[in-house]
């Protein structure tokens, strides 16, 4: 019988859209919002813990998303960076400022009526007697400042200490909270090689706030359609012998490797459907995880196929590599089954004439080929690079329900 994981004596929170933080993390009263230059700013979440403070933003504007300003890149569909691109933001508390360390772009939407997008970013922790500040962002000219009023508060959460290693993999959950009709699981996962996936979730179509809930029903629904049939979600089995699989995942933007040549480590909140409140325990099962090995590289002559081809010790054949427009050529790629684990799948990419322009499968099914498609020069040589390596599960950790 295997032993069930503790909680641990850390008293821990869940901010919803952000995560698991320390007992006494200050978030706001209510969400706030302002309106500058035809661009609508909402505040959907906030979180200053003792060591980080985290904002979550929206962006609206509506009407033709031609009407956006010309010299503005805040909306446009490139910005996944917006601090690189000309956006400034600091939190003001009297006369101290503090600058954004990171901001990232999660969600964009665009559509005949609105454009829209929603970004986390991260600041340096708040003073801890800070109770009021001023979230200040800029674009060139162009400003947008709200209030926020702070206090203790979160979802009561319970930490845990729950961890499998297997194959050179360690997974861990590390916290677990009941909001609203959800429950939700903090997971870490740890290799020697960068992670590539955990479990295949089926993506979640972005919620906004023009997002009416039919509107994310359906879309929900849709989305499960035409993507669950490649998705390997990761879920939890109860005593009585029911199983919930995933309905969301919220994943962390902090870098994987915290220093060169230390480990990879993964973050993300798992998000399922509430038990009932009299389910004491469950398992946490995870379908695979995948790690790139980035180092084994191999160039190839298309005028040889088919041929088989070793990257490093790990072997697969190119069967074709038909013309698919001027100067491109769709390669199919064929990987022999293997029952070894780590088990290499694929090639991680493949590039022809300029490295930027690299090809690369995010989920083939086992067993079938994949076509990969690149520019080529005269003649038309490729490069394959990296090699995706899978641990096979189900990795199962028990875990303690709140």
């Amino acid at each position: 019988m295997r032993e069930l994981a503790p909680r641990t004596t850390s008293q821990l929170v869940f901010v919803e859209l952000i995560g698991f933080r320390p007992g006494g993390t200050r978030v706001p009263h209510d969400r706030v919002e302002t309106t500058a230059n035809g661009t609508r700013l909402i505040v959907l979440a906030a979180a200053a813990a003792p060591d980080r403070t985290d904002v979550v933003i929206e962006w609206e504007r509506r009407g033709d998303p031609a009407s956006c300003p010309p010299d503005s890149n805040l909306l446009t569909h490139m910005n996944v960076t917006p601090l690189e691109n000309g956006l400034t933001a600091t939190i003001v508390i009297g006369t101290t400022e503090l600058s954004a360390t990171t901001m990232r772009r999660r969600a964009m939407h665009v559509s005949g009526r609105t454009i829209g997008a929603t970004d986390a970013i991260t600041f340096p922790p708040l003073a801890s007697a800070t109770d009021k500040v001023e979230l200040h962002l800029n674009e060139g000219p162009r400003e947008w400042h709200v209030s926020l009023d702070l206090a203790p508060g979160g979802v009561e959460a319970a930490a845990l200490a729950a961890e499998l290693t297997h194959d050179g993999v360690t997974v861990r959950a590390t916290a677990v909270a009941r909001h609203a009709d959800e429950l939700v699981v903090e997971l870490e996962v740890e290799a020697s090689r960068q992670i590539r996936l955990v479990g295949a979730p089926v993506p979640t179509p972005p919620r906004f706030s023009s997002t009416s809930d039919e509107d994310q029903r359906a879309r929900t629904v849709e989305h499960r359609r035409v993507l669950g049939e490649n998705s390997a979600q990761i879920a939890l089995e109860y005593e009585d012998g029911g199983r919930s699989e995933e309905v969301r995942r919220l994943f962390s933007f902090e870098p994987q490797q915290a220093a060169p040549g230390g480990p990879y480590i993964s973050r993300s909140v798992v998000i399922f459907d509430a038990p009932s409140a009299d389910a004491g325990t469950a398992t946490l099962v995870v379908p695979f995880v995948e790690l790139n090995d980035r180092e084994p590289s191999v160039t190839v002559d298309l005028r040889d196929v088919p041929i088989d081809v070793d990257l490093a010790v790990h072997r697969f054949r190119i069967n074709s590599a038909e013309r698919s427009g001027a100067d491109e050529r769709t390669v199919v790629v064929e990987v022999a089954p293997s029952a070894s684990s780590p088990r290499f799948t694929q090639p991680a990419r493949m590039y022809g004439t300029e490295k930027s322009n690299f090809a690369w499968s995010p989920n083939p099914k086992p067993g079938e080929p994949l076509s990969l498609t690149t520019t080529v020069g005269d003649p038309p040589i490729v490069t394959f690079t990296g090699a995706v390596l899978r641990v096979e599960g189900p990795l199962r950790l028990e875990i303690p329900l709140p």
